[in-house]
């Protein structure tokens, strides 16, 4: 079971660079992966080729979310003696973000799928802190281990949930979720100004 801290230390280490609500909830749910062991191997458009990953191969974060209203990640993880290649697409839905996680070694497995309510985990109160712009954190943590992670992993969903959380209300199960617009939004940050997320009214930074 992955914690709520050590998804966090994972974002803190990384430092993104959010957008939009929608872009902190991906990242998040991007750390629970790396929390729970599993290897980056592509991101963006990367994660969308009709390829499995090279064994040796681990990836940065570039392009993760330079596509417009969707996200894609690809993992690998050997455990067991067996590898799993998982492919995680997240689709933006007003507010909603539809996640889908499937396992490309294991094709005859259904993926598994979640829908999220972006504004029940983010804040979009201005903050120089990456921990104060989520809000219920350890609820969205445990949500993907309910959801994603115990299922992907083969573990019982029982015990990977934290007694002391209670389920979100958010939480709602949902097709497949396919990224299928690849255009792209560049951004960078402003000037010396590390940008932890923007708006047209909001500005967030961290030294």
């Amino acid at each position: 079971m992955v914690t709520a801290e050590a998804a966090m230390a994972v974002v803190r280490a990384a430092r993104p660079v959010f957008i939009s609500a929608h872009d902190g909830i991906v990242f998040a749910a991007n750390a629970a992966f790396l929390a729970d062991g599993y290897s980056l191997c592509a991101a963006g458009p990367a994660a969308l080729m009709d390829r499995l990953p090279a064994d040796e191969v681990e990836v940065g974060f570039e392009g993760w979310n330079s596509m417009y209203n969707c996200y894609a990640f690809l993992y690998s993880k050997e455990e067991e003696g067996k590898k799993k290649c998982i492919l995680m697409e997240c689709l933006r839905i007003a507010d909603f973000l539809a996640i889908n996680a499937r396992d490309l070694e294991a094709r005859h497995k259904k993926p598994c799928n979640v829908h999220i309510n972006v504004k029940d985990f983010f804040s979009e109160e201005q903050t120089r802190k990456y921990k104060d712009l989520y809000k219920n954190f350890p609820d969205f943590i445990n949500i993907l281990n309910l959801s994603l992670l115990a299922e992907l992993n083969g573990k019982d969903a029982a015990a990977a949930q934290n007694p002391n959380v209670e389920s979100s209300s958010s939480i709602n199960s949902s097709g497949n979720v396919p990224c299928e617009n690849p255009s792209t939004r560049i951004t960078e940050p402003a000037g010396s100004e590390y940008v932890l997320w923007e708006n047209r009214s909001i500005r967030m930074i961290e030294p």
